[in-house]
Parts: C-alpha cells; sequence; structure tokens
C-alpha cells in the first residue's frame, strides 16, 4: 500500500517538475519552477504526514489563481487550461489515496 502511494507520489512529482520546467522556458518566472520542486520534495520525502494535503491546496490555489485568465484566452491558452484541470485532478488524487496517506504515515 505505503510503496503504491510512492509510486503516486512520484508521478505527480514527475509531473509538477515537467510542469514547472515548461512554464519556466515558457516564459514564467523563476517561482514558477522552484514552487513545483518544493511541492514534489515535500511529498516525495515526506516531510510531514499532512503533506498530500499542504501539496493539493497550493496546487488548487495556483489553478484556480490562473483559471479566469486561461478561459478568456481561449483557445490560445488551452495548454494552460489542461495543465489547470491536471492540477485539480492531482490534488484529488493526493487528498483520496489511501496509498498516499500510508506513504506518508510510514515514513
Amino acid at each position: 500500500m505505503a510503496d503504491h502511494g510512492k509510486n503516486i507520489i512520484i508521478g505527480i512529482g514527475i509531473y509538477l517538475i515537467i510542469k514547472g520546467v515548461l512554464n519556466w522556458i515558457l516564459g514564467a518566472s523563476l517561482l514558477t519552477l522552484i514552487i513545483p520542486l518544493l511541492l514534489a520534495g515535500i511529498l516525495y520525502f515526506a516531510v510531514f504526514e499532512q503533506a498530500n494535503y499542504a501539496a493539493a491546496a497550493v496546487m488548487i490555489l495556483i489553478a484556480l489563481n490562473y483559471l479566469p485568465n486561461n478561459i478568456r484566452g481561449l483557445p490560445g491558452t488551452w495548454l494552460y487550461l489542461a495543465e489547470g484541470l491536471i492540477d485539480f485532478g492531482a490534488a484529488a488524487i493526493l487528498i483520496m489515496s489511501q496509498d498516499v496517506k500510508a506513504y506518508l504515515k510510514k515514513n
């Protein structure tokens, strides 16, 4: 169970890192690279037992912040809109997965 949770966290962490690098390459600030790296590290190293909730909250808040502009900018912002939807899905997995909770509790 905890091993499956670790794999889920690794997958979400890889997504966060790729997303941060891509956004940075596309011209976003360095902060858009640092935040995903921090979230991935906090999750992978299970810094605290509720890291899944904290990471999910940050992901949701960032996605909600950009959502109105991404909707207004369609069709030119479809990539960013898709990114936000994936963020919502990843946050839901972090919150609801018993395997993720088991991994964080184990460490």
